[in-house]
């Protein structure tokens, strides 16, 4: 895997459904990963469940805010050929991608993500409240 690929700048109106596909690949990816930590830790007892639940935990905020900064995307986006940059065309960093990561709070709840739909379609670098607080943008690679 390529660290920070290079972004086609100026794609970013072209990826909206990219970004639905990797939203869902992505949620897809990290529900196989609870699951295995519950099936496990179900058979290992109170203790057991609690280290596994830890990792799995570890492991979200790895897969959530970690990857973006360190690689400019995702599994998912990484699949569907987009990455993460600041707007000035930079590469994400991991404090941007925390800040964005943490925001779907914003985004998706409660209104299941529709305040990120409503808002990538209505901003002019189809941002949604988290890109917009990080000043990042969503694009193809090259």
């Amino acid at each position: 895997m390529q660290k920070h690929p290079k972004p086609q700048r100026g794609t970013d109106g072209d990826v909206i459904w990219h970004r639905v596909g990797a939203y869902l690949i992505d949620s897809i990816l990290m529900a196989l990963i609870w699951v295995a930590v519950i099936l496990a830790g179900t058979s290992l007892g109170d203790i057991g469940f609690l280290v596994l639940a830890f990792a799995g935990l570890v492991a979200t905020l790895v897969y959530g805010f970690l990857l973006e900064g360190l690689y400019g995307y995702t599994p998912g986006k990484y699949l569907l050929g987009l990455v993460v940059i600041k707007s000035d065309g930079s590469n994400c960093t991991i404090g941007a991608s925390v800040l964005r990561n943490l925001l779907w709070i914003v985004d998706a709840l409660p209104t299941l993500n529709l305040v990120a739909i409503v808002l990538i379609l209505l901003t002019d670098d189809n941002q949604r409240v988290g890109d917009l607080v990080a000043d990042t943008v969503v694009v193809k690679q090259q």
